[in-house]
């Protein structure tokens, strides 16, 4: 082989010109050509942002590779790695990498990674099968069977994280730092941008979205006392009540942006109850919620909100984070923008609650505004029991890096979601997201209502055999056996949640989606109605 390779010789390659077997590179200064390549005729490559082409690979004619799309202005580098076969009109989109050994079947449209070993074909193309024969532990694209099993299972996940060079930048910078991981920088600067995009006066960061919820209510000292809230929602909004000694009181959610419905809510009202709190779901602000703050301020107990999914979202020119009391927010990496991973805040305008929660976050110490506890001889005084939730100055950095792109990310996430309403709302037994006028929607998820349970989840399964992932957000929480054995809840107790819950199904939405797994998605959707049309007409 080595003596192969001293005999090849590296084609001459002028910028946008035709090389002397026909096929032509823009930005050749961008482009890595392996030894013993093998590029055929009237194919083209775009390597603005990089183009690696490893030894051995073939690329068969016609075929067109970007680093830069003119469809969504993806950008990214492509990787062709280590005897990859191209076949003949192929397209291979923005940041996608084909592995050791794939093949790539003729006329196939490209959108995702290709694993090494891999036979893949199709628009957009998919993977087929693994040459077993092939595999070698060095060829793993992924480091983890349950992590490869799962990214092979879905063509179309339910969400990807949105991030860029820029996030990694962010990190990395922090970490060659060398020191204040904790402390960090990064972390104040972070709470301040938070607190100017939610136009109040301070915000807290947390190591999740469940530890930051925990510590609002313990700052609200809910303690013995009723909170009212969904039952439709994700199980760490009852958990947090719980776990500052409160009590969940659970209302009906409404079935036009799923918050809580003010109606049940005001019948819910006791002598007990110290707080609502409303969970703003997928994006949206809660419909009632301006009702709600009203009857807080006439019944005199306070307004909390669970915004975990919606940071950004507002009615009219209003924040949500500046109706509330205090408002938690989820960094979570399914959100529109994450802080790596994990991570939570909390906003408010009080002073004495965050100087409370500054408290609880970090073991009850008190902290010197001169001296960093990791850098001082000096020790520090405790005033109460506290938790170790502080966020990390990693995390603080790549937030701080996702947040310059959040007005960027909810624009791809509208227009995705545009395209699937228009297209979805053509199908009578689905009913799209619609909010309320001047309400402005993040969809950090895209939830459709099905006419029936079963027609619900049959279409679930079927998209699931076509590789396309979607969830019921969510299951009555009242209903898990916890709440069920502590507070003797049972099927019927909300009837309203409870139907919803069994006509909902969340499909996948993320910024860094395509178009074309857009269409996919709606292209299934309709395979699966014009097929059950058709037993109707049986």
């Amino acid at each position: 082989m080595e003596k192969r390779f001293n005999s090849w010789k590296p084609p001459e390659i002028e910028n946008g010109k035709l090389t002397k077997w026909n096929w032509l590179v823009q930005f050749t200064e961008n482009l890595t050509l392996g030894k013993m390549t093998d590029i055929g005729a009237f194919t083209y490559i775009n390597a603005r942002y990089g183009v690696e082409i490893g030894d051995n690979v073939q690329v068969g004619s016609h075929c067109s590779i970007y680093s830069e799309s003119t469809i969504d202005q993806k950008q990214g580098t492509v990787i062709l790695k280590r005897n990859a076969l191209i076949g003949t009109h192929s397209t291979i989109m923005p940041g996608v990498t084909i592995g050791e050994n794939a093949i790539i079947g003729a006329y196939s449209f490209v959108n995702k990674d290709i694993p090494s070993n891999a036979v893949a074909y199709g628009v957009p193309a998919k993977v087929v099968k693994i040459n077993s024969s092939l595999k070698s532990n060095k060829n793993k694209i992924v480091s983890s069977p349950l992590v490869e099993k799962s990214v092979e299972k879905w063509n179309v996940p339910l969400f990807k994280v949105y991030f860029d060079q820029d996030d990694v930048d962010a990190a990395t910078s922090v970490i060659k730092r060398g020191t204040y991981w904790t402390t960090g920088p990064e972390i104040e600067q972070f709470e301040k941008k938070i607190a100017e995009l939610t136009d109040t006066k301070y915000a807290l960061s947390f190591n999740s979205g469940t530890s930051a919820l925990q510590v609002m209510l313990e700052a609200f000292d809910v303690k013995g006392k009723e909170v009212i809230i969904p039952s439709f929602t994700f199980i760490a909004t009852a958990n947090a009540v719980l776990l500052a000694g409160g009590i969940p009181v659970f209302a009906e959610s409404e079935g036009e942006t799923f918050g809580l419905d003010y109606n049940d809510v005001c019948s819910k009202i006791t002598d007990n109850t110290v707080a609502i709190m409303p969970v703003h779901f997928g994006g949206c602000v809660v419909r009632d919620m301006e009702k709600i703050r009203k009857l807080c301020d006439e019944r005199g107990i306070y307004l909390l909100d669970d915004g975990a999914e919606s940071l950004g979202a507002k009615i009219k020119c209003r924040k949500l984070g500046s109706f509330s009391d205090a408002t938690m927010f989820s960094l979570c990496q399914n959100k529109v923008i994450t802080s790596g991973g994990e991570g939570g805040l909390v906003v408010t305008n009080s002073k004495e609650i965050y100087e409370k929660m500054k408290l609880l976050r970090s073991h009850g110490r008190v902290e010197n505004e001169n001296e960093d506890y990791f850098f001082t001889i000096n020790d520090s005084d405790y005033l109460t029991p506290g938790y170790n939730f502080r966020m990390s100055s990693i995390s603080a950095a790549i937030g701080l890096s996702q947040l310059k792109k959040i007005s960027l990310v909810s624009h791809k996430r509208a227009v995705h979601s545009h395209y699937l309403t228009t297209e979805l709302k053509k199908i009578p037994e689905i009913t799209c997201p619609a909010p309320p006028t001047e309400f402005s929607h993040l969809y950090q998820m895209y939830t459709i209502l099905i006419d029936t349970e079963d027609l619900r989840n049959r279409l679930q399964q079927y998209l699931s055999n076509n590789g396309i992932m979607s969830k019921v957000y969510f299951t009555p929480v009242h209903l898990f056996t916890l709440f069920r054995h502590r507070f003797g809840f049972t099927n019927g107790d909300l009837p309203q949640t409870e139907m919803l819950s069994k006509k909902v199904l969340t499909l996948p939405m993320a910024a860094n989606f395509t178009r074309d797994d857009m269409v996919f998605v709606v292209s299934i959707i309709k395979s699966f109605f014009r097929k059950e049309n058709l037993k109707k007409g049986d």
